[in-house]
């Protein structure tokens, strides 16, 4: 063979025939057989249970259990044997195979409210996220987020969570009466954060009508009655929530209500840069803006100084959140 090798490395690049000490069917055959070799992969598999069941001389399902921590306990002496086994066997778990034989993928989904650019610099969604992965971690599962999906076709929508890549999805502030919420229920465990309650289903969120209240009281404390507000998206619970308790508020407190001072600001800076400048160029404006969450109130300042105004000497701004 490696006479032949050296035939064929002689002649390589050479047309079939073309050299005198080598066939063309040895030729294809060196070819193959040089291939193979170039590549430098390990065709050896990975060891599997099995095969460290064999080499302790104990049952499969010990090896399992050792393993995985269950679900029947295993004395500390044989689970670190198994564990050294699998060291030096090389073994490493198969997850597919451990999803088909458990139906779970020990992973979260997570289910942003909509793919926006930058969507992880957002403080409210990078401190859920933060959250979720720390507690993930602890239980140990994987977090997957979801970033491709359309939540305006609920039928391609509802497919894409139910794949099987997650055994349980927790939204993050999903859209009010949102059709996929009520298919999924009881296909697939669901939690809901910053969102309508949907029966059968944990869900956690802020209180709104308090967090508000207590911020137009202080900027009534503070001598003001002209008090604006940008809010946020009203196709959200905390969106639709925060205005609602403004408007209350202000009328509790007799406060000038103008709808020319309420504006969208769609949660975000740039949102609240554009709408409070305009807020801020209007005659007369308020001495007072209300933000419905910290990233409008950042692009509200910003817009402030733009305008040569200062805060708060000009204008008092207070955002809901306590974002960092």
């Amino acid at each position: 063979l490696r006479s032949v090798n050296v035939a064929y490395l002689g002649a390589f690049g050479a047309p079939a025939g073309s050299h005198p000490h080598i066939s063309e069917k040895n030729l294809r055959f060196v070819e193959k057989w040089h291939i193979i070799t170039s590549r430098n992969v390990s065709t050896t598999m990975s060891a599997t249970i099995k095969d460290i069941a064999r080499h302790l001389g104990v049952s499969v399902s010990t090896v399992s259990y050792a393993l995985n921590g269950g679900p029947r306990p295993v004395g500390n002496v044989v689970r670190a044997r198994v564990l050294a086994a699998a060291s030096e066997l090389d073994y490493r778990p198969n997850h597919l195979a451990r999803t088909l034989i458990t139906g779970r993928s020990f992973t979260i989904g997570v289910v942003p409210t909509e793919l926006t650019t930058n969507l992880t610099k957002s403080p409210y969604f990078a401190g859920c996220l933060d959250g979720t992965v720390n507690a993930a971690e602890a239980l140990g599962q994987d977090v997957l987020l979801y970033t491709r999906f359309d939540q305006t076709s609920p039928i391609a929508f509802v497919n894409a969570l139910l794949d099987g890549r997650a055994d349980g999805l927790l939204f993050l502030a999903p859209i009010v009466d949102s059709p996929a919420l009520g298919q999924l229920s009881g296909k697939i465990p669901i939690a809901i954060a910053s969102g309508m309650d949907v029966p059968g289903h944990p869900s956690f969120t802020c209180d709104n009508r308090t967090g508000v209240h207590q911020a137009i009281a202080h900027l009534v404390n503070l001598g003001h009655t002209r008090i604006g507000n940008l809010h946020g998206n009203l196709h959200l619970v905390d969106g639709i929530e925060r205005l609602d308790a403004f408007r209350a508020a202000m009328a509790e407190y007799g406060g000038d209500i103008r709808d020319e001072w309420i504006a969208y600001g769609g949660f975000t800076p740039m949102g609240g840069f554009d709408a409070g400048y305009n807020l801020l160029a209007a005659s007369p404006r308020p001495t007072a803006i209300f933000c419905a969450n910290d990233e409008m109130a950042a692009g509200l300042i910003q817009a402030a100084y733009s305008l040569g105004l200062s805060v708060p000497e000009d204008i008092s701004v207070v955002g809901f959140d306590d974002a960092p």
